[in-house]
């Protein structure tokens, strides 16, 4: 594919915004009346008009050049979602430097584990300063490594001198580092230009059909994950009304999320699918007064799509106008920026159901009816969005034919530059222009995309490979656990264990881990080795809400957790 090409089959940020940096397309959002508003869980609401935030910005700016950062610096920032997060953020872009936005801690108990994965990382980016939120500023102080200056938010919105003139980037300059959710093994960091960040934006504005006028898009998500920032980023530069809640106020009180997409009007949502089934159950445990006619878009992206949790919020919201074409799976991960593949949003979800045993590497995923035995219902993730390419294929390379189970591999003009600092990693997932995702997946007739799972997560047993998430889903929907569960291979043995974490008010946990087992057998056909509940938290999961299988298995097996009650075959 040549330059002209690659300019020709998607939307360029040039044409859709009128610039191809963030300080630009900043700067153009404020001459528009829009703006974003925080809202907390009670919606009550702080409003920061685009206009506000680029002034702010720019004197955010002239705080890190006081304290020594200059164009290129990495600047990390730990903070959840607030009108003094946004300001030094863009500031930090406003500045010429590069973001690095870092997790909060879940709890309290993971504060020194916090601190010292803060730490790895600020040295693996080498950071130039940390701005936290004003709260984090004295637990921070005297913990950082590497004599880095600590800024708080606060601080820095409280600027009143302006950066003296613009710092000058460019659409190829270094724009952004974002840690991966570490799945898998060690989160890197992805680094991205302007110009990927912004073409990415572009095409998402284009995919989600946006309009500047009328579109007011709500999201929770956590501004540290790509599919949160991402969202911030192309509503911001297309000079949209956004409606932004802090993550930690949705999880406290999931109707909330509901509740603001009624009140303001929201045409366009983004949510991994979990926040889908707290938000049917609250529906439907606790009606009120809802209008959810306005939405076009809920996205259902960053875990696995399940047919029953998207069912169930199509039929709870349907009471309140919900559209069901509103429900649009996507495919994306952070070395493409983002969106890879997208669900167009006049076009209804589509649920291919297959063979489970269909499902193997180099296997045909052939349709099988939705009641047939072992049959599962799978989203067809939609297209590729404008600009990428898709290819499935096999062990060797070589790509494979539709309905045939393969890696997927991306082509892309926001695919990244690489993991910094990181050559071998880079040569290992970007070959040829193509990234090698560890995702495997298939193409339906019509195009669509159909992710099966990680490849590096499959559990292999008697020469069958077997899906966790299959495992876990299963598992959750035994009464008594909770919806985050864990199946995993034992290292080096074909034995399969797999965890969950008990609900609250159930204390008859090996009653509970026996139904768990019996149920895997009915429903699956092979039993784990063993099964074992856990207590509420124990299952670590990424800033995104991923369940990580791999530390999971590692605090398991070394004593690191503790077990409630365990069954065996």
């Amino acid at each position: 594919m040549n330059g002209e090409e690659k300019t020709m089959d998607h939307p360029r940020p040039e044409d859709m915004f009128g610039a191809v940096t963030v300080p630009e397309v900043l700067e153009l959002a404020a001459t528009t009346p829009r703006g974003i508003t925080v809202v907390n869980r009670r919606l009550d609401q702080t409003p920061l008009p685009y206009a506000l935030l680029a002034a702010g910005a720019r004197r955010v700016a002239g705080g890190l050049a006081r304290a020594g950062v200059a164009k290129g610096d990495r600047v990390a920032i730990v903070s959840s979602t607030s009108p003094g997060f946004l300001l030094s953020l863009f500031g930090v872009w406003r500045a010429g430097a590069v973001p690095v936005i870092l997790p909060l801690p879940h709890r309290l108990s993971d504060l020194p584990e916090f601190t010292a994965e803060i730490n790895r990382r600020l040295d693996h980016v080498d950071a130039r300063c940390v701005v936290v939120a004003d709260a984090f500023g004295d637990f921070v102080t005297g913990r950082i490594t590497g004599d880095r200056p600590v800024l708080t938010c606060g601080e820095l919105a409280a600027e009143r001198t302006e950066i003296s003139g613009p710092v000058q980037v460019g659409p190829e300059d270094l724009a952004y580092l974002q840690f991966t959710s570490g799945t898998t093994g060690l989160p890197r960091a992805v680094a991205l230009t302007h110009r990927q960040m912004l073409t990415n934006a572009a095409v998402c504005c284009e995919r989600l059909e946006l309009e500047r006028d009328r579109s007011v898009h709500v999201s929770w998500l956590p501004l540290y994950h790509d599919m949160g920032l991402i969202s911030v980023l192309s509503g911001m530069a297309y000079r949209i009304k956004m409606m932004l809640q802090p993550p930690e106020d949705f999880l406290a009180r999931p109707d909330s999320w509901v509740d603001a997409l009624s009140r303001f009007g929201a045409t366009s949502t983004v949510a991994p699918n979990f926040a889908y089934g707290l938000a049917a159950q609250g529906m439907r445990l606790r009606p009120r007064e809802l209008d959810l006619s306005a939405l076009k878009v809920c996205g259902d992206g960053a875990e696995p799509i399940r047919a029953a949790t998207l069912e169930q919020f199509v039929q709870a919201g349907a009471v309140y106008g919900l559209r069901p074409q509103a429900m649009t799976p996507m495919y994306g991960l952070a070395e493409a920026t983002l969106a890879v593949a997208m669900g167009e949003a006049t076009r209804p979800l589509v649920w291919d159901h297959v063979a489970r045993d269909g499902l193997q590497p180099g296997a045909l995923a052939a349709p099988v009816p939705a009641a047939a035995p072992g049959a599962r219902a799978l989203a067809v993730c939609g297209p590729p969005v404008p600009g990428v390419r898709i290819e499935i294929r096999d062990a060797d390379g070589k790509p494979l034919g539709e309905r045939r189970v393969g890696e997927i591999c991306v082509h892309s003009p926001a695919l990244m530059q690489g993991y910094w600092e990181d050559p071998e990693a880079t040569a290992a997932v970007l070959r040829d222009g193509w990234l090698h995702t560890g995702d495997l997946g298939y193409r339906t007739e019509d195009g669509g995309l159909v992710v099966c799972g990680r490849a590096k997560d499959m559990i292999i047993v008697s020469g069958r490979n077997l899906y966790p998430e299959d495992y876990e889903h299963v598992a959750a929907k035994v009464e008594g656990v909770r919806p985050v569960c864990a199946a995993f291979a034992v290292p080096d043995t074909e034995r399969m264990i797999v965890a969950f974490e008990s609900a609250k008010g159930f204390e008859k946990h090996e009653e509970i881990a026996a139904r768990v087992m019996q149920r895997l057998r009915e429903q699956l056909g092979h039993a784990p080795d063993r099964v074992v509940a856990l207590g509420k938290g124990a299952i670590p999961r990424t800033s995104s809400g991923k369940v990580q299988r791999g530390l999971c298995r590692e605090r398991l097996l070394t004593g690191r957790l503790e077990v409630l009650a365990e069954v065996t075959r």
